[in-house]
């Protein structure tokens, strides 16, 4: 009843009549809002002449529940009007209704909302027994208006980024990426699109105009081919910043990883062989000191087994036995040792803020890991060998892509919110949306 009454004091002040149902063919159905407005209150929108009525409609509106999973409709009858002179036809519109659904305003209010708070679309369609596709409608209808108004006041502003970085996520199992491009100084997606290849990237020079990329300064990314290229052909003069933390995470896995499962499969070897030369010898004393050494290549194997992180980590962050740990671990093993040093050189080299210095300083890194004699260190120093120049450029520019990195953990967020999603243009409005500014205020509805 006190819904009644709301409904009754709202539409009577706005030329409607509310009445309350018992008999409605559709059970959940008991308000009724007929138009009072007649064709003296219309003129056409084409010829501005006068209009007459021209027929009669009836459409029932969902509005929000007054409990969960119950539904609840309100019947709108309102008035077709056609012009006099040009024959122009128009429908009354229903005051209530969110546009391009069949739901309520109330309705959409609560939507968003619940969407706000990270709410699946599922979950909302069994709590409000509303579809999936209207929910969605929705959001798509408020997150496009509020990118149009925030764009809008970008253009206002003159605004030009300065600092971009560019990354990869995976949207599907199977190594499948999405690319998208951050603006660093506001964390706003400027751009996300399908695929990481240089035609995928393309695109994004393509949609995004060349112009509003007039002051750019710097541009961050891991040492992805596509990225650089493009980067390279439409804006040579911009210097590329190759991220420290890719560079480190690499050097990590694909050196410091190699090279120390390298030397515990040479203590687990020779551990196996100890063990088999105890059982063709027949001498005791020899067994005896063939166990013990065995014993000893064994411990040998799972220390290194167990020593990642304390070769990774900064000394300062080591406690006095990891440092003596590790001083026994380096003295041991040459090879590791020296990948060690030229770990802590690279942190070092990071550091710089001149370029010539930086520059000189890792092609002498470079040179050193060449010349080093180890596998995968001489294979890591080939790789980087023509990304110097992106090295160095970090002594001038000292940004990377870890605010990027970030929000890419939001983006996995929203992949589990909605168990991933079909409509990419949808998935990718909805990644930009995220990445609006706080501070930013997006249009409210009506």
């Amino acid at each position: 009843m006190l819904f009644y009454y709301h409904n009754e004091i709202t539409f009577n002040c706005q030329y409607y009549r509310t009445e309350n149902i018992t008999n409605h063919p559709n059970p959940h159905c008991h308000t009724r809002v007929t138009s009072l407005r007649t064709a003296r209150d219309f003129s056409c929108p084409h010829c501005h002449s006068r209009m007459y009525s021209y027929g009669a409609f009836s459409v029932l509106i969902k509005d929000f529940p007054d409990l969960p999973k119950q539904k609840k409709y309100i019947e709108f009858s309102g008035h077709r009007f056609r012009c006099t002179s040009c024959g122009e036809t128009i429908t009354e519109d229903i005051p209530c209704q969110c546009p391009f659904t069949r739901v309520t305003w109330d309705m959409a209010l609560w939507i968003i909302h619940l969407l706000k708070c990270h709410t699946s679309i599922s979950a909302i369609s069994a709590m409000l027994s509303v579809h999936w596709s209207t929910i969605q409608k929705i959001q798509k209808h408020i997150m496009d208006k509020a990118l149009a108004a925030f764009e809008t006041c970008l253009k206002k502003s003159n605004y030009r980024p300065r600092y971009l970085a560019v990354d990869e996520f995976a949207i599907h199992k199977g190594h499948r990426y999405a690319t998208c491009v951050m603006d660093l100084e506001t964390g706003f997606i400027l751009w996300a699109g399908l695929g990481r290849s240089m035609a995928d990237f393309e695109h994004f020079f393509k949609s995004i105009g060349l112009s509003l990329l007039s002051r750019l300064k710097a541009v961050a990314m891991d040492m992805n081919a596509s990225f650089n290229r493009l980067f390279q052909k439409y804006y040579p003069k911009v210097p590329i910043v190759y991220d420290r933390y890719h560079m480190q995470a690499q050097f990590g896995r694909d050196v410091m990883g190699a090279v120390r499962l390298e030397e515990a499969q040479k203590h687990r070897q020779e551990a196996e062989a100890l063990k088999e030369y105890t059982k063709e010898t027949n001498n005791p004393e020899l067994q005896k000191m063939a166990r013990e050494k065995s014993h000893e290549e064994r411990k040998l194997y799972t220390e290194l087994k167990k020593s990642r992180w304390i070769l990774l980590k900064k000394d300062d962050h080591l406690n006095e036995r990891q440092k003596t740990h590790l001083l026994d671990i380096l003295s041991e093993h040459r090879d590791l040792a020296i990948c060690y040093a030229m770990k802590q050189e690279m942190t070092r080299l990071f550091t710089l803020t001149d370029y010539e210095e930086a520059l000189a300083g890792w092609t002498k890194w470079i040179q050193a890991g060449l010349e080093s004699g180890i596998p995968a260190l001489v294979k890591f120093a080939r790789q980087k060998q023509k990304r110097i120049k992106g090295l160095a450029a970090h002594a001038l520019y000292p940004i990377n892509t870890g605010k990027l990195e970030g929000f890419n953990n939001k983006i996995k967020v929203l992949k589990r919110i909605g168990y991933g999603y079909r409509n990419m243009d949808y998935f990718f409005t909805l990644i930009r949306f995220h990445s609006l500014p706080k501070n930013y205020s997006s249009p409210k509805f009506p």
